[in-house]
């Protein structure tokens, strides 16, 4: 066979087990050059497993990996990168208080002549492979002053340092606005070109169609087929190998009517960062969507209706009542809820039980003379672990082994358990799968099913579209334009998101 005739990597009957559990099973399949291949599957397909084995993370129980026809015998993830194999996470693995270059040459800085670290080299060729992938940016500044945008770029441009031939990016969009997504595909194409395999793994089906060449999927832990042009693949089909049945609606629908009450009203709201003179309401029964690139003053605005931004002027009334809000317990306290973006660092205690953490905002509903309840906590918990359908080994489980969309809906128990009225959803469908998604829909359909006002922020449009009565579009921390759900279109909100009059 032609050496361009070999795949890149080769999965031969690769088989993991972890505590007696199979992640892989006997999973075989073939990844050419050149080319932008698609890992697809839901949370605990597998996929995961696969690329940590292909990143040096972890070892497989038994097949064999061959990278450019040899058998792969990286047992760690520096021999992996020595022969050209680098990966983004979803997470990122930034040193926060070191600058960009820092970052990108961490454990392998430059030296000088003398021996000591060449800081001004470090920055100059930071800033030359990231003119080499059409980014610029100031190496000099620290990775704790750039948005979550920005240091995942910082990742690729870490990555690209190390001259990779064959590149895995596990959700490389998920905090990514339109235009910084349209930025990054062309930072990929631009090094298809220079012969850059990628793994690109993504649940968002629009961006795979756009980007990928090629695919596999797996599920439960098998490969179950390839898809040899996923540009020409329907969605629906794909999403049928993925999910094991066909997907009749992502969004499912909803009949329940919304009120005339006002549930939610901002007046004039200001915060020093990125919040300007934001006024809405949302009635009793409806979803309020927030759309607009990122950095727009979305989250801000969220931040600050919860009191964990500190307003400047303004008014938040609920129920016709003005709260006074100077912290996240006084927005509990009055009913509302915030699920926010980043689940695993703000929402959720990673090492505490599934039931810590359901019942962590109302530990005062289940107190018995000053002390915590157990048999009422745990009938509590037991509660929405039913009503949610959480899957849990048992609710002492900790939660950081539930998968990502069972974690998000122990996040959804939290608020549901504190007894809110008032919901706002920060990205509530991030890094989760397209069953996950549908299964997050119904749930906040079923919120304002009762009565209860729903705010989400998506950077996914056809999702915001998807679930709200109306929108708000943002740019620049204010609202520029609302738009009613039977008026509203990709084109409209990024017209109005990126200065449209």
């Amino acid at each position: 066979m032609d050496a361009k005739d070999i795949p890149i990597v080769e999965f031969k009957n690769i088989t993991k087990s972890f505590s007696g559990t199979k992640a892989l099973n006997d999973v075989s399949f073939k990844i050419e050059k050149g080319k932008v291949h698609c890992l697809l599957g839901e949370n605990g397909a597998g996929k995961s497993t696969l690329i940590k084995i292909l990143s040096g993370v972890i070892r497989q129980d038994a097949g064999t990996v061959l990278f450019n026809g040899k058998p792969l015998e990286s047992s760690d993830i520096w021999s992996a990168r020595d022969i050209g194999i680098g990966t983004v996470y979803q997470e990122n693995s930034l040193i926060t208080h070191l600058s960009i270059a820092e970052n990108v040459y961490l454990s392998r800085e430059l030296k000088n002549k003398y021996g000591f670290i060449d800081y001004k080299k470090m920055e100059n060729e930071t800033e030359i492979i990231a003119n080499e992938l059409g980014v610029k940016l100031d190496s000099k500044l620290l990775v704790k002053d750039l948005s979550v945008a920005e240091q995942q770029i910082v990742e690729i441009v870490k990555i690209f340092s190390q001259k990779p031939q064959f590149v895995i990016l596990d959700e490389p969009t998920s905090s990514l606005s339109d235009n910084e997504i349209k930025q990054l595909f062309n930072i990929i194409n631009r090094m298809k070109e220079k012969g850059v395999t990628f793994v690109y793994i993504s649940h968002r089906m629009e961006e795979i169609q756009e980007i990928g060449d090629d695919g596999s999927v797996l599920r439960d832990g098998k490969f179950i087929t390839n898809i040899p042009s996923v540009k020409e693949s329907k969605i629906d089909e794909i999403i049928s190998y993925v999910v094991g049945r066909p997907l009749e609606q992502v969004f499912p629908h909803r009949t329940s009517k919304i009120y005339e009450e006002i549930a939610l009203e901002v007046k004039n709201l200001n915060a020093a960062k990125n919040v300007k003179n934001i006024c809405f309401s949302v009635k009793k029964g409806e979803v309020l969507g927030f759309s607009g690139l990122v950095g727009a003053g979305r989250t801000e605005t969220a931040k600050t209706i919860f009191g964990e931004m500190k307003k400047t002027s303004g008014k938040v009334i609920k129920n016709g009542v003005e709260l006074k809000i100077n912290c996240p317990r006084d927005a509990i306290n009055a009913g509302i809820g915030f699920l926010t973006e980043n689940r695993k660092e703000e929402g959720l205690f990673l090492s505490k039980s599934v039931g810590w953490n359901i019942v962590s905002a109302s530990l005062n509903k289940i107190k018995l003379k000053g002390f915590l309840n157990s048999g009422k906590e745990t009938n509590i918990v037991n509660k929405f672990v039913d009503i949610l359908k959480i899957k849990t080994k048992n609710i002492d489980n900790p939660v950081k082994f539930l998968s990502g969309g069972n974690q998000q809906k122990v996040v959804f128990a939290k608020w549901l358990c504190a007894g809110s009225d008032v919901y706002i959803f920060d990205e509530p469908t991030r890094g989760i799968d397209i069953g996950a998604k549908s299964e997050i829909y119904k749930l906040i359909n079923s919120l304002v099913d009762e009565g209860n006002s729903v705010i989400i922020i998506s950077s996914e449009l056809p999702e915001v579209i998807g679930v709200s009565d109306r929108i708000a579009v943002f740019r620049e921390g204010e609202i520029v334009k609302m738009l009613n759900k039977e008026d509203a279109t990709q084109e409209k909100i990024m017209y109005y998101a990126m200065g449209g009059k």
